[in-house]
């Protein structure tokens, strides 16, 4: 029978229908054999599993003859095995401070809990690009006209370099082993280590892919260049300094890193005993006078340097610095970078400066007679000058002044501190033990009253690569030149060799009792120590 509805009953029987449909369509599949949940549980487990297989093949922390093994488990228990790499990758980033606290849950979550326009930015561990910002592929893929190699040398040359900051090295050098293979050599905390032997015919597109990013001729393969790149990782920026040279069974490239990233030592953490920081802190408050670092190469004395200008206030007073090159950008001070070519030498730049105003000068090195009169003279002329110079000593540092031609009386009345130091490695602290030390050693010890009980020796564990020693720490000879020294040097009554002598028995002694102090400390080994004093004599 035909039954009219109206607008008001139309709503009613629409919720009846869907009752209706519900009851018999929804309800009944809750008694079906299998659960919807599960079977969603089941979907996420085996993407996890799947996602673990990729994570164990980019992980670095097993090695790669275990990775066939790994992954068959990983096929099983994938997001057990994910949760154990996660932990472990974020646990060594936090250590080695690629990270920070506050970043624990991204890392962990694989960047889920970052910003979505920053994983896209992350996804590439690294970019190389050359000093004008041009990227890799872009320079190298216009010199070289093979693009379908250019790929993979471009992934191998990446990894060289992304390998050595996260290795922490100070330089890389690609040398020819022979005509066939080439060695890749890391310096780490001042040891030279060969990393990889790679064929000649890959190793030589590395060589002239890094040639080419440098700005350097990869037709020229004999006479020795000079150039430099820069690598874009997500801690920051890194700058490479570059030099070539033809030797026997092919072409050597050396590669210094200069990483910005790993920021400025403060000058109490470099090494100084307290009465030390006091006379250097205590100078550099003056409005004027001169500080000059010296030693070999590769002594840290350009950090120790940067060490010292951190401590300048650079709001109250204009800082200037002449480097070659500049390995650290100081935002608030003006750095000139020394450039032959376009005839900038220390000299013609610092002349330029002392027409700015500065309050403190900063000499990267001084090099030269010319260099070394001026920046004696800023210092007589109300400016702070802090420099660098290669010696052995406090004392040979006068005789290296003296023998550029610098006049003793601009000495006496200019200079007032000289720093002569060299770099030990410290032990690493999460593997290092109590020393094993033969009886004749501790008798030396018992004899002289000291507690050799601190003393510590290497273990090896995988933070240090099995080395035992995890960065490096400086051991400094600070002398302040008093009234007897200044006078001395005015009348000229000093004799060059006597005094480069008295310097070397000084400054020997002097190192090894504050080597001796970081040994008691447990920072460093007595074998070190002897190590880097040794070739004083």
């Amino acid at each position: 029978m035909y039954c009219a509805l109206t607008n008001s009953e139309l709503p009613i029987l629409a919720a009846k229908s869907l009752g209706l449909v519900l009851r018999l369509e929804i309800f009944p599949a809750i008694s079906l054999p299998f659960s919807p949940l599960r079977v969603i549980i089941l979907i996420v487990w085996v993407y996890l599993c799947l996602y673990s297989v990729l994570r164990i093949e980019a992980s670095r922390l097993i090695p790669r003859r275990y990775k066939a093994t790994v992954n068959a488990f990983a096929l099983l228990i994938g997001p057990l095995i994910l949760f154990v790499l996660s932990v472990a990758d974020t646990t060594i980033k936090l250590q080695e401070g690629h990270i920070r606290p506050d970043d624990i849950l991204s890392s962990l979550f694989g960047g889920a809990l970052k910003h979505p326009k920053r994983r896209k930015a992350a996804a590439k561990p690294i970019e190389l690009q050359d000093s004008a910002g041009r990227s890799f592929s872009e320079v190298y893929g216009s010199q070289a006209g093979e693009r379908e190699s250019s790929g993979e040398t471009l992934r191998l040359t990446e990894n060289i370099v992304l390998d050595a900051i996260r290795e922490r090295a100070s330089d890389i050098l690609i040398d020819p082993k022979s005509s066939a293979v080439y060695t890749v050599r890391f310096r780490i905390d001042g040891i030279l280590s060969i990393i990889s032997q790679i064929g000649a015919d890959k190793c030589t597109a590395v060589v002239n892919s890094v040639k080419a990013i440098s700005g350097m001729d990869i037709a020229e393969k004999r006479r020795p260049q000079d150039g430099s790149f820069m690598a874009r990782i997500p801690e920051g920026d890194v700058y490479f300094r570059v030099a070539s040279a033809g030797v026997l069974g092919g072409e050597k490239l050396s590669i210094r890193v200069l990483n910005q990233s790993t920021g400025l030592l403060k000058l109490d953490a470099i090494g100084l005993s307290q009465k030390t920081y006091e006379i250097i802190v205590d100078t550099i408050n003056k409005s004027s006078g001169m500080i000059i670092v010296c030693g070999p190469t590769g002594s840290g004395k350009t950090t120790s340097l940067y060490a010292m200008l951190d401590t300048v206030d650079f709001y109250t007073r204009n800082v200037v610095t002449v480097e070659d090159p500049i390995e650290y950008v100081l935002s608030s001070a003006s750095q000139i970078e020394v450039n032959v070519k376009a005839n900038i030498t220390f000299a013609n730049a610092l002349r330029n400066i002392l027409r700015q105003d500065p309050d403190v000068i900063c000499v990267g090195e001084i090099r030269d007679g010319e260099t070394a009169a001026m920046a004696l003279q800023a210092s007589q002329t109300g400016h702070l000058v802090l420099a660098t110079l290669h010696s052995s000593s406090n004392l040979a540092a006068l005789v290296r002044l003296m023998d550029l031609g610098t006049r003793p009386l601009l000495l006496a009345s200019a200079l007032d501190v000289i720093v002569s130091q060299r770099l030990v490695r410290r032990l690493c602290d999460n593997c290092k033990k109590p020393a094993r030390l033969s009886p004749q050693q501790i008798a030396n010890f018992q004899r002289k009253a000291i507690d050799y009980r601190t003393i510590m020796e290497p273990n090896g564990c995988k933070q240090c690569r099995g080395t035992g020693f995890r960065g490096r720490t400086a051991i400094l000879d600070v002398m302040r030149l008093d009234e007897d020294v200044k006078a001395n040097l005015a009348n000229e009554r000093l004799s060059l060799g006597s005094l480069k002598k008295q310097g070397d028995e000084e400054g020997r002694s002097t190192l090894r009792k504050e080597g001796l102090r970081k040994v008691l400390a447990g920072i460093t080994t007595l074998e070190e120590v002897q190590r880097v004093t040794s070739h004083l004599g």
